[in-house]
């Protein structure tokens, strides 16, 4: 214990102060405990450390939901290329009605309106937000905390922005001396970096690549110089001239990209470009998509009346007519098909991947 006038410590059962005399006992009550001070620090500091933790947890927690899986960028780039007429996060789907709608996507049902007021010509899912092309520019938005966003980014055309979570990789202004592809960081969108000085015309990203295709210039209508399909990293380096054209679809698969050549058949070949595969008895008329299991296209039927949904295995084999109607723009979300019906007032249709369940999406 503690005297209780000049706070020294006495031994137990003492009556008076050694050092001033006071009697203790009186005076005892207004002394320091060290053990109840031992125990106030600990209590203390556990609070500080619980603070600590929960407050890092949070910002962890934060980004790794923010942060896009390696199958919702693929679905992303996949989609994105057949119209991105549908985007999903998992538990919803999202698609424009007059307005950007959502509904379960596991059994269609629970319409709910996002916002009357977006209306999104092509979109894609990536982290927790909602990316989408509104001309003249890229938006994005928290579906569940609706609040569009404009990210003011500078982008030729809608099919040149992508994002991984971390950057955003876009092109510069046209054909002027700022043209070329751009990675902008997201926590600070002033921070721009040119990673390749080739004008593209698309941007695709695939695992921890980006391919650049560099078609034809829209002003003079020529092709640009360095007209053709590049790969190069993330960081602008190891560059791969992948072929001398610009497939009108180039989808990802696994280890593969799918895509058509110039004369609209159905290749495959290694993300680096070696091992080519060529189906030839596919020709493609609007749309190339892919899943674990399947590719699925758009050709003529066989009266060549219409353009019809077709199902193909990846090795080639099993080519199978899905549809009968006129179609455009194949979207894949969790086990379903998402196609443009052209016949039926261009709604969108869901179908399953072997055809048996094909009906308007709600």
């Amino acid at each position: 214990m503690f005297c209780g006038n000049c706070g020294n410590e006495v031994e137990s059962g003492s009556t008076f102060c050694p050092v001033c005399g006071s009697p203790v006992e009186a005076s005892n009550k207004k002394g320091v405990d060290s053990k109840k001070v031992g125990k106030l620090i600990a209590i203390v500091v556990a609070v500080v450390a619980i603070v600590i933790v929960a407050t890092v947890g949070l910002k962890v927690y934060s980004y790794i939901k923010s942060k896009p899986t390696d199958k919702q960028l693929e679905l992303a780039v996949n989609n994105y290329q057949n119209g991105g007429i549908v985007t999903t996060d998992g538990k919803w789907l999202y698609y424009n009605d007059n307005g950007l709608c959502k509904v379960l996507l596991k059994d269609g049902s629970k319409q709910t309106s996002v916002s009357d007021e977006v209306t999104p010509e092509k979109m894609f899912y990536a982290g927790n937000s909602i990316f989408y092309y509104k001309f003249p520019g890229i938006y994005k938005a928290q579906a569940d905390k609706w609040k569009e966003n404009d990210l003011k980014l500078s982008v030729f055309t809608e099919d040149c922005f992508q994002t991984d979570g971390k950057n955003y990789y876009v092109t510069g202004q046209g054909n002027s001396d700022d043209s070329g592809v751009y990675s902008v960081s997201v926590s600070n969108e002033k921070k721009r970096t040119q990673i390749s000085d080739i004008h593209p015309t698309r941007l695709l990203m695939y695992k921890d690549y980006i391919y650049i295709q560099s078609g034809f210039d829209s002003i003079n209508d020529m092709p640009n110089e360095n007209f053709g399909t590049w790969r190069i990293s993330k960081d602008g380096k190891n560059k791969i001239d992948l072929m001398g054209f610009c497939p009108s679809y180039m989808v990802f698969s696994g280890d593969r990209i799918f895509y058509t050549n110039e004369d609209r058949v159905i290749c495959s070949m290694s993300l680096d470009g070696s091992d080519e595969q060529i189906y030839e008895d596919t020709c493609v008329n609007g749309g190339l998509n892919v899943t674990d299991d399947y590719v699925f296209f758009i050709g003529q039927s066989e009266d060549n009346y219409n353009n019809v949904i077709y199902r193909m295995d990846k090795d080639g084999g099993d080519i199978t007519a899905l549809t009968q109607d006129d179609c455009s723009s194949i979207n894949i979300a969790g086990d379903w098909i998402y196609y443009v019906n052209e016949d039926y007032d261009y709604d969108i249709y869901k179908m399953s991947f072997d055809g048996s369940y094909n009906a308007p999406i709600y």
